[in-house]
């Protein structure tokens, strides 16, 4: 039986094997010899670098830091709801959180991978409950996200169908990746103006490297699934850009420290009229 982290690269491998094989068919029509290359090429990519225990660690660990991923936005709703509005915030964040959840259920469904399949239905449901949070408190129309999101669903469920549907949702859902690794990045040019990080979530921003970075160490390393390291790559870029922001303006101060902050004295209260002497 094969297991859940060697299935794409059988997949890969029995495809490969399959233009191998047609290749040879041809050679053979054309009184060639046959070439050796395609079949090491093929075992080459059903070949993890890293198997054993390691690989059942990679395998674990990008789905805990994704959770983490996902549970980092309710600091944000928190914050969002104690303000009654969402402020400089950006819904990107949530919106790309459940639509590139979707994605990779598909992707993940076609791959008969649980490790990419069941941390993205998680996605789906945290994305979804803040999202609608986000609406509650948002003084413009979501519609425009909420149209572009279905649109990427509705083409990836449609493209699941097609012989080369695991590619157009792989393909699919490296831009959804990134998006969503870089999505807090929408603010960045506030956070520059400014010089505060007010606007930018630092709990996003660190899930989203510990995410990227560990999926894209499984996606190369075991599973060999270019779908897989190359946008998580892209992403752990984009929130190591993010990091530094942190780094150069510091972290805004917390309500509980604006709170502490002494104030100023109150002015002294007025003394009563006195009344005129009879």
């Amino acid at each position: 039986k094969i297991s859940t982290a060697m299935r794409l690269p059988a997949l890969r491998m029995q495809n490969m094997l399959e233009i191998a094989r047609k290749e040879d068919q041809k050679a053979i029509s054309e009184k060639r010899d046959i070439s050796p290359v395609p079949y090491v090429a093929a075992a080459a990519a059903a070949a993890p670098i890293v198997t054993g225990f390691p690989a059942q660690v990679l395998a674990v660990t990008p789905p805990l830091f994704y959770f983490y991923l996902q549970t980092s936005g309710i600091a944000t709703c928190s914050k969002i709801k104690e303000a009654g509005t969402t402020g400089d915030f950006s819904p990107a964040q949530f919106v790309s959180l459940y639509t590139n959840g979707t994605v990779w259920v598909i992707y993940g469904a076609l791959a008969q991978d649980m490790t990419v399949l069941i941390p993205n239905a998680t996605a789906v449901g945290f994305g979804l409950y803040y999202t609608s949070v986000f609406a509650k408190y948002h003084p413009e129309s979501m519609m425009k996200w909420y149209a572009g999101s279905a649109a990427i669903i509705a083409g990836s469920a449609a493209a699941a169908t097609l012989p080369n549907g695991l590619d157009i949702v792989g393909w699919t859902g490296c831009a959804m990746a990134v998006i969503l690794l870089s999505s807090p990045l929408a603010v960045v040019g506030k956070v520059m103006k400014d010089k505060s990080t007010a606007a930018l979530p630092f709990g996003p921003s660190l899930a989203g490297f510990l995410n990227a970075s560990t999926w894209a160490a499984y996606g190369s390393l075991v599973a060999m699934d270019p779908y897989i390291y190359a946008p998580n790559g892209l992403g752990m870029a984009a929130c190591a850009i993010q990091l530094s922001l942190f780094g150069i303006y510091g972290f805004p101060p917390s309500a509980s420290a604006e709170a502490a902050k002494p104030v100023e004295e109150a002015a002294e209260p007025e003394k009563p009229e006195e009344k005129p002497k009879a």
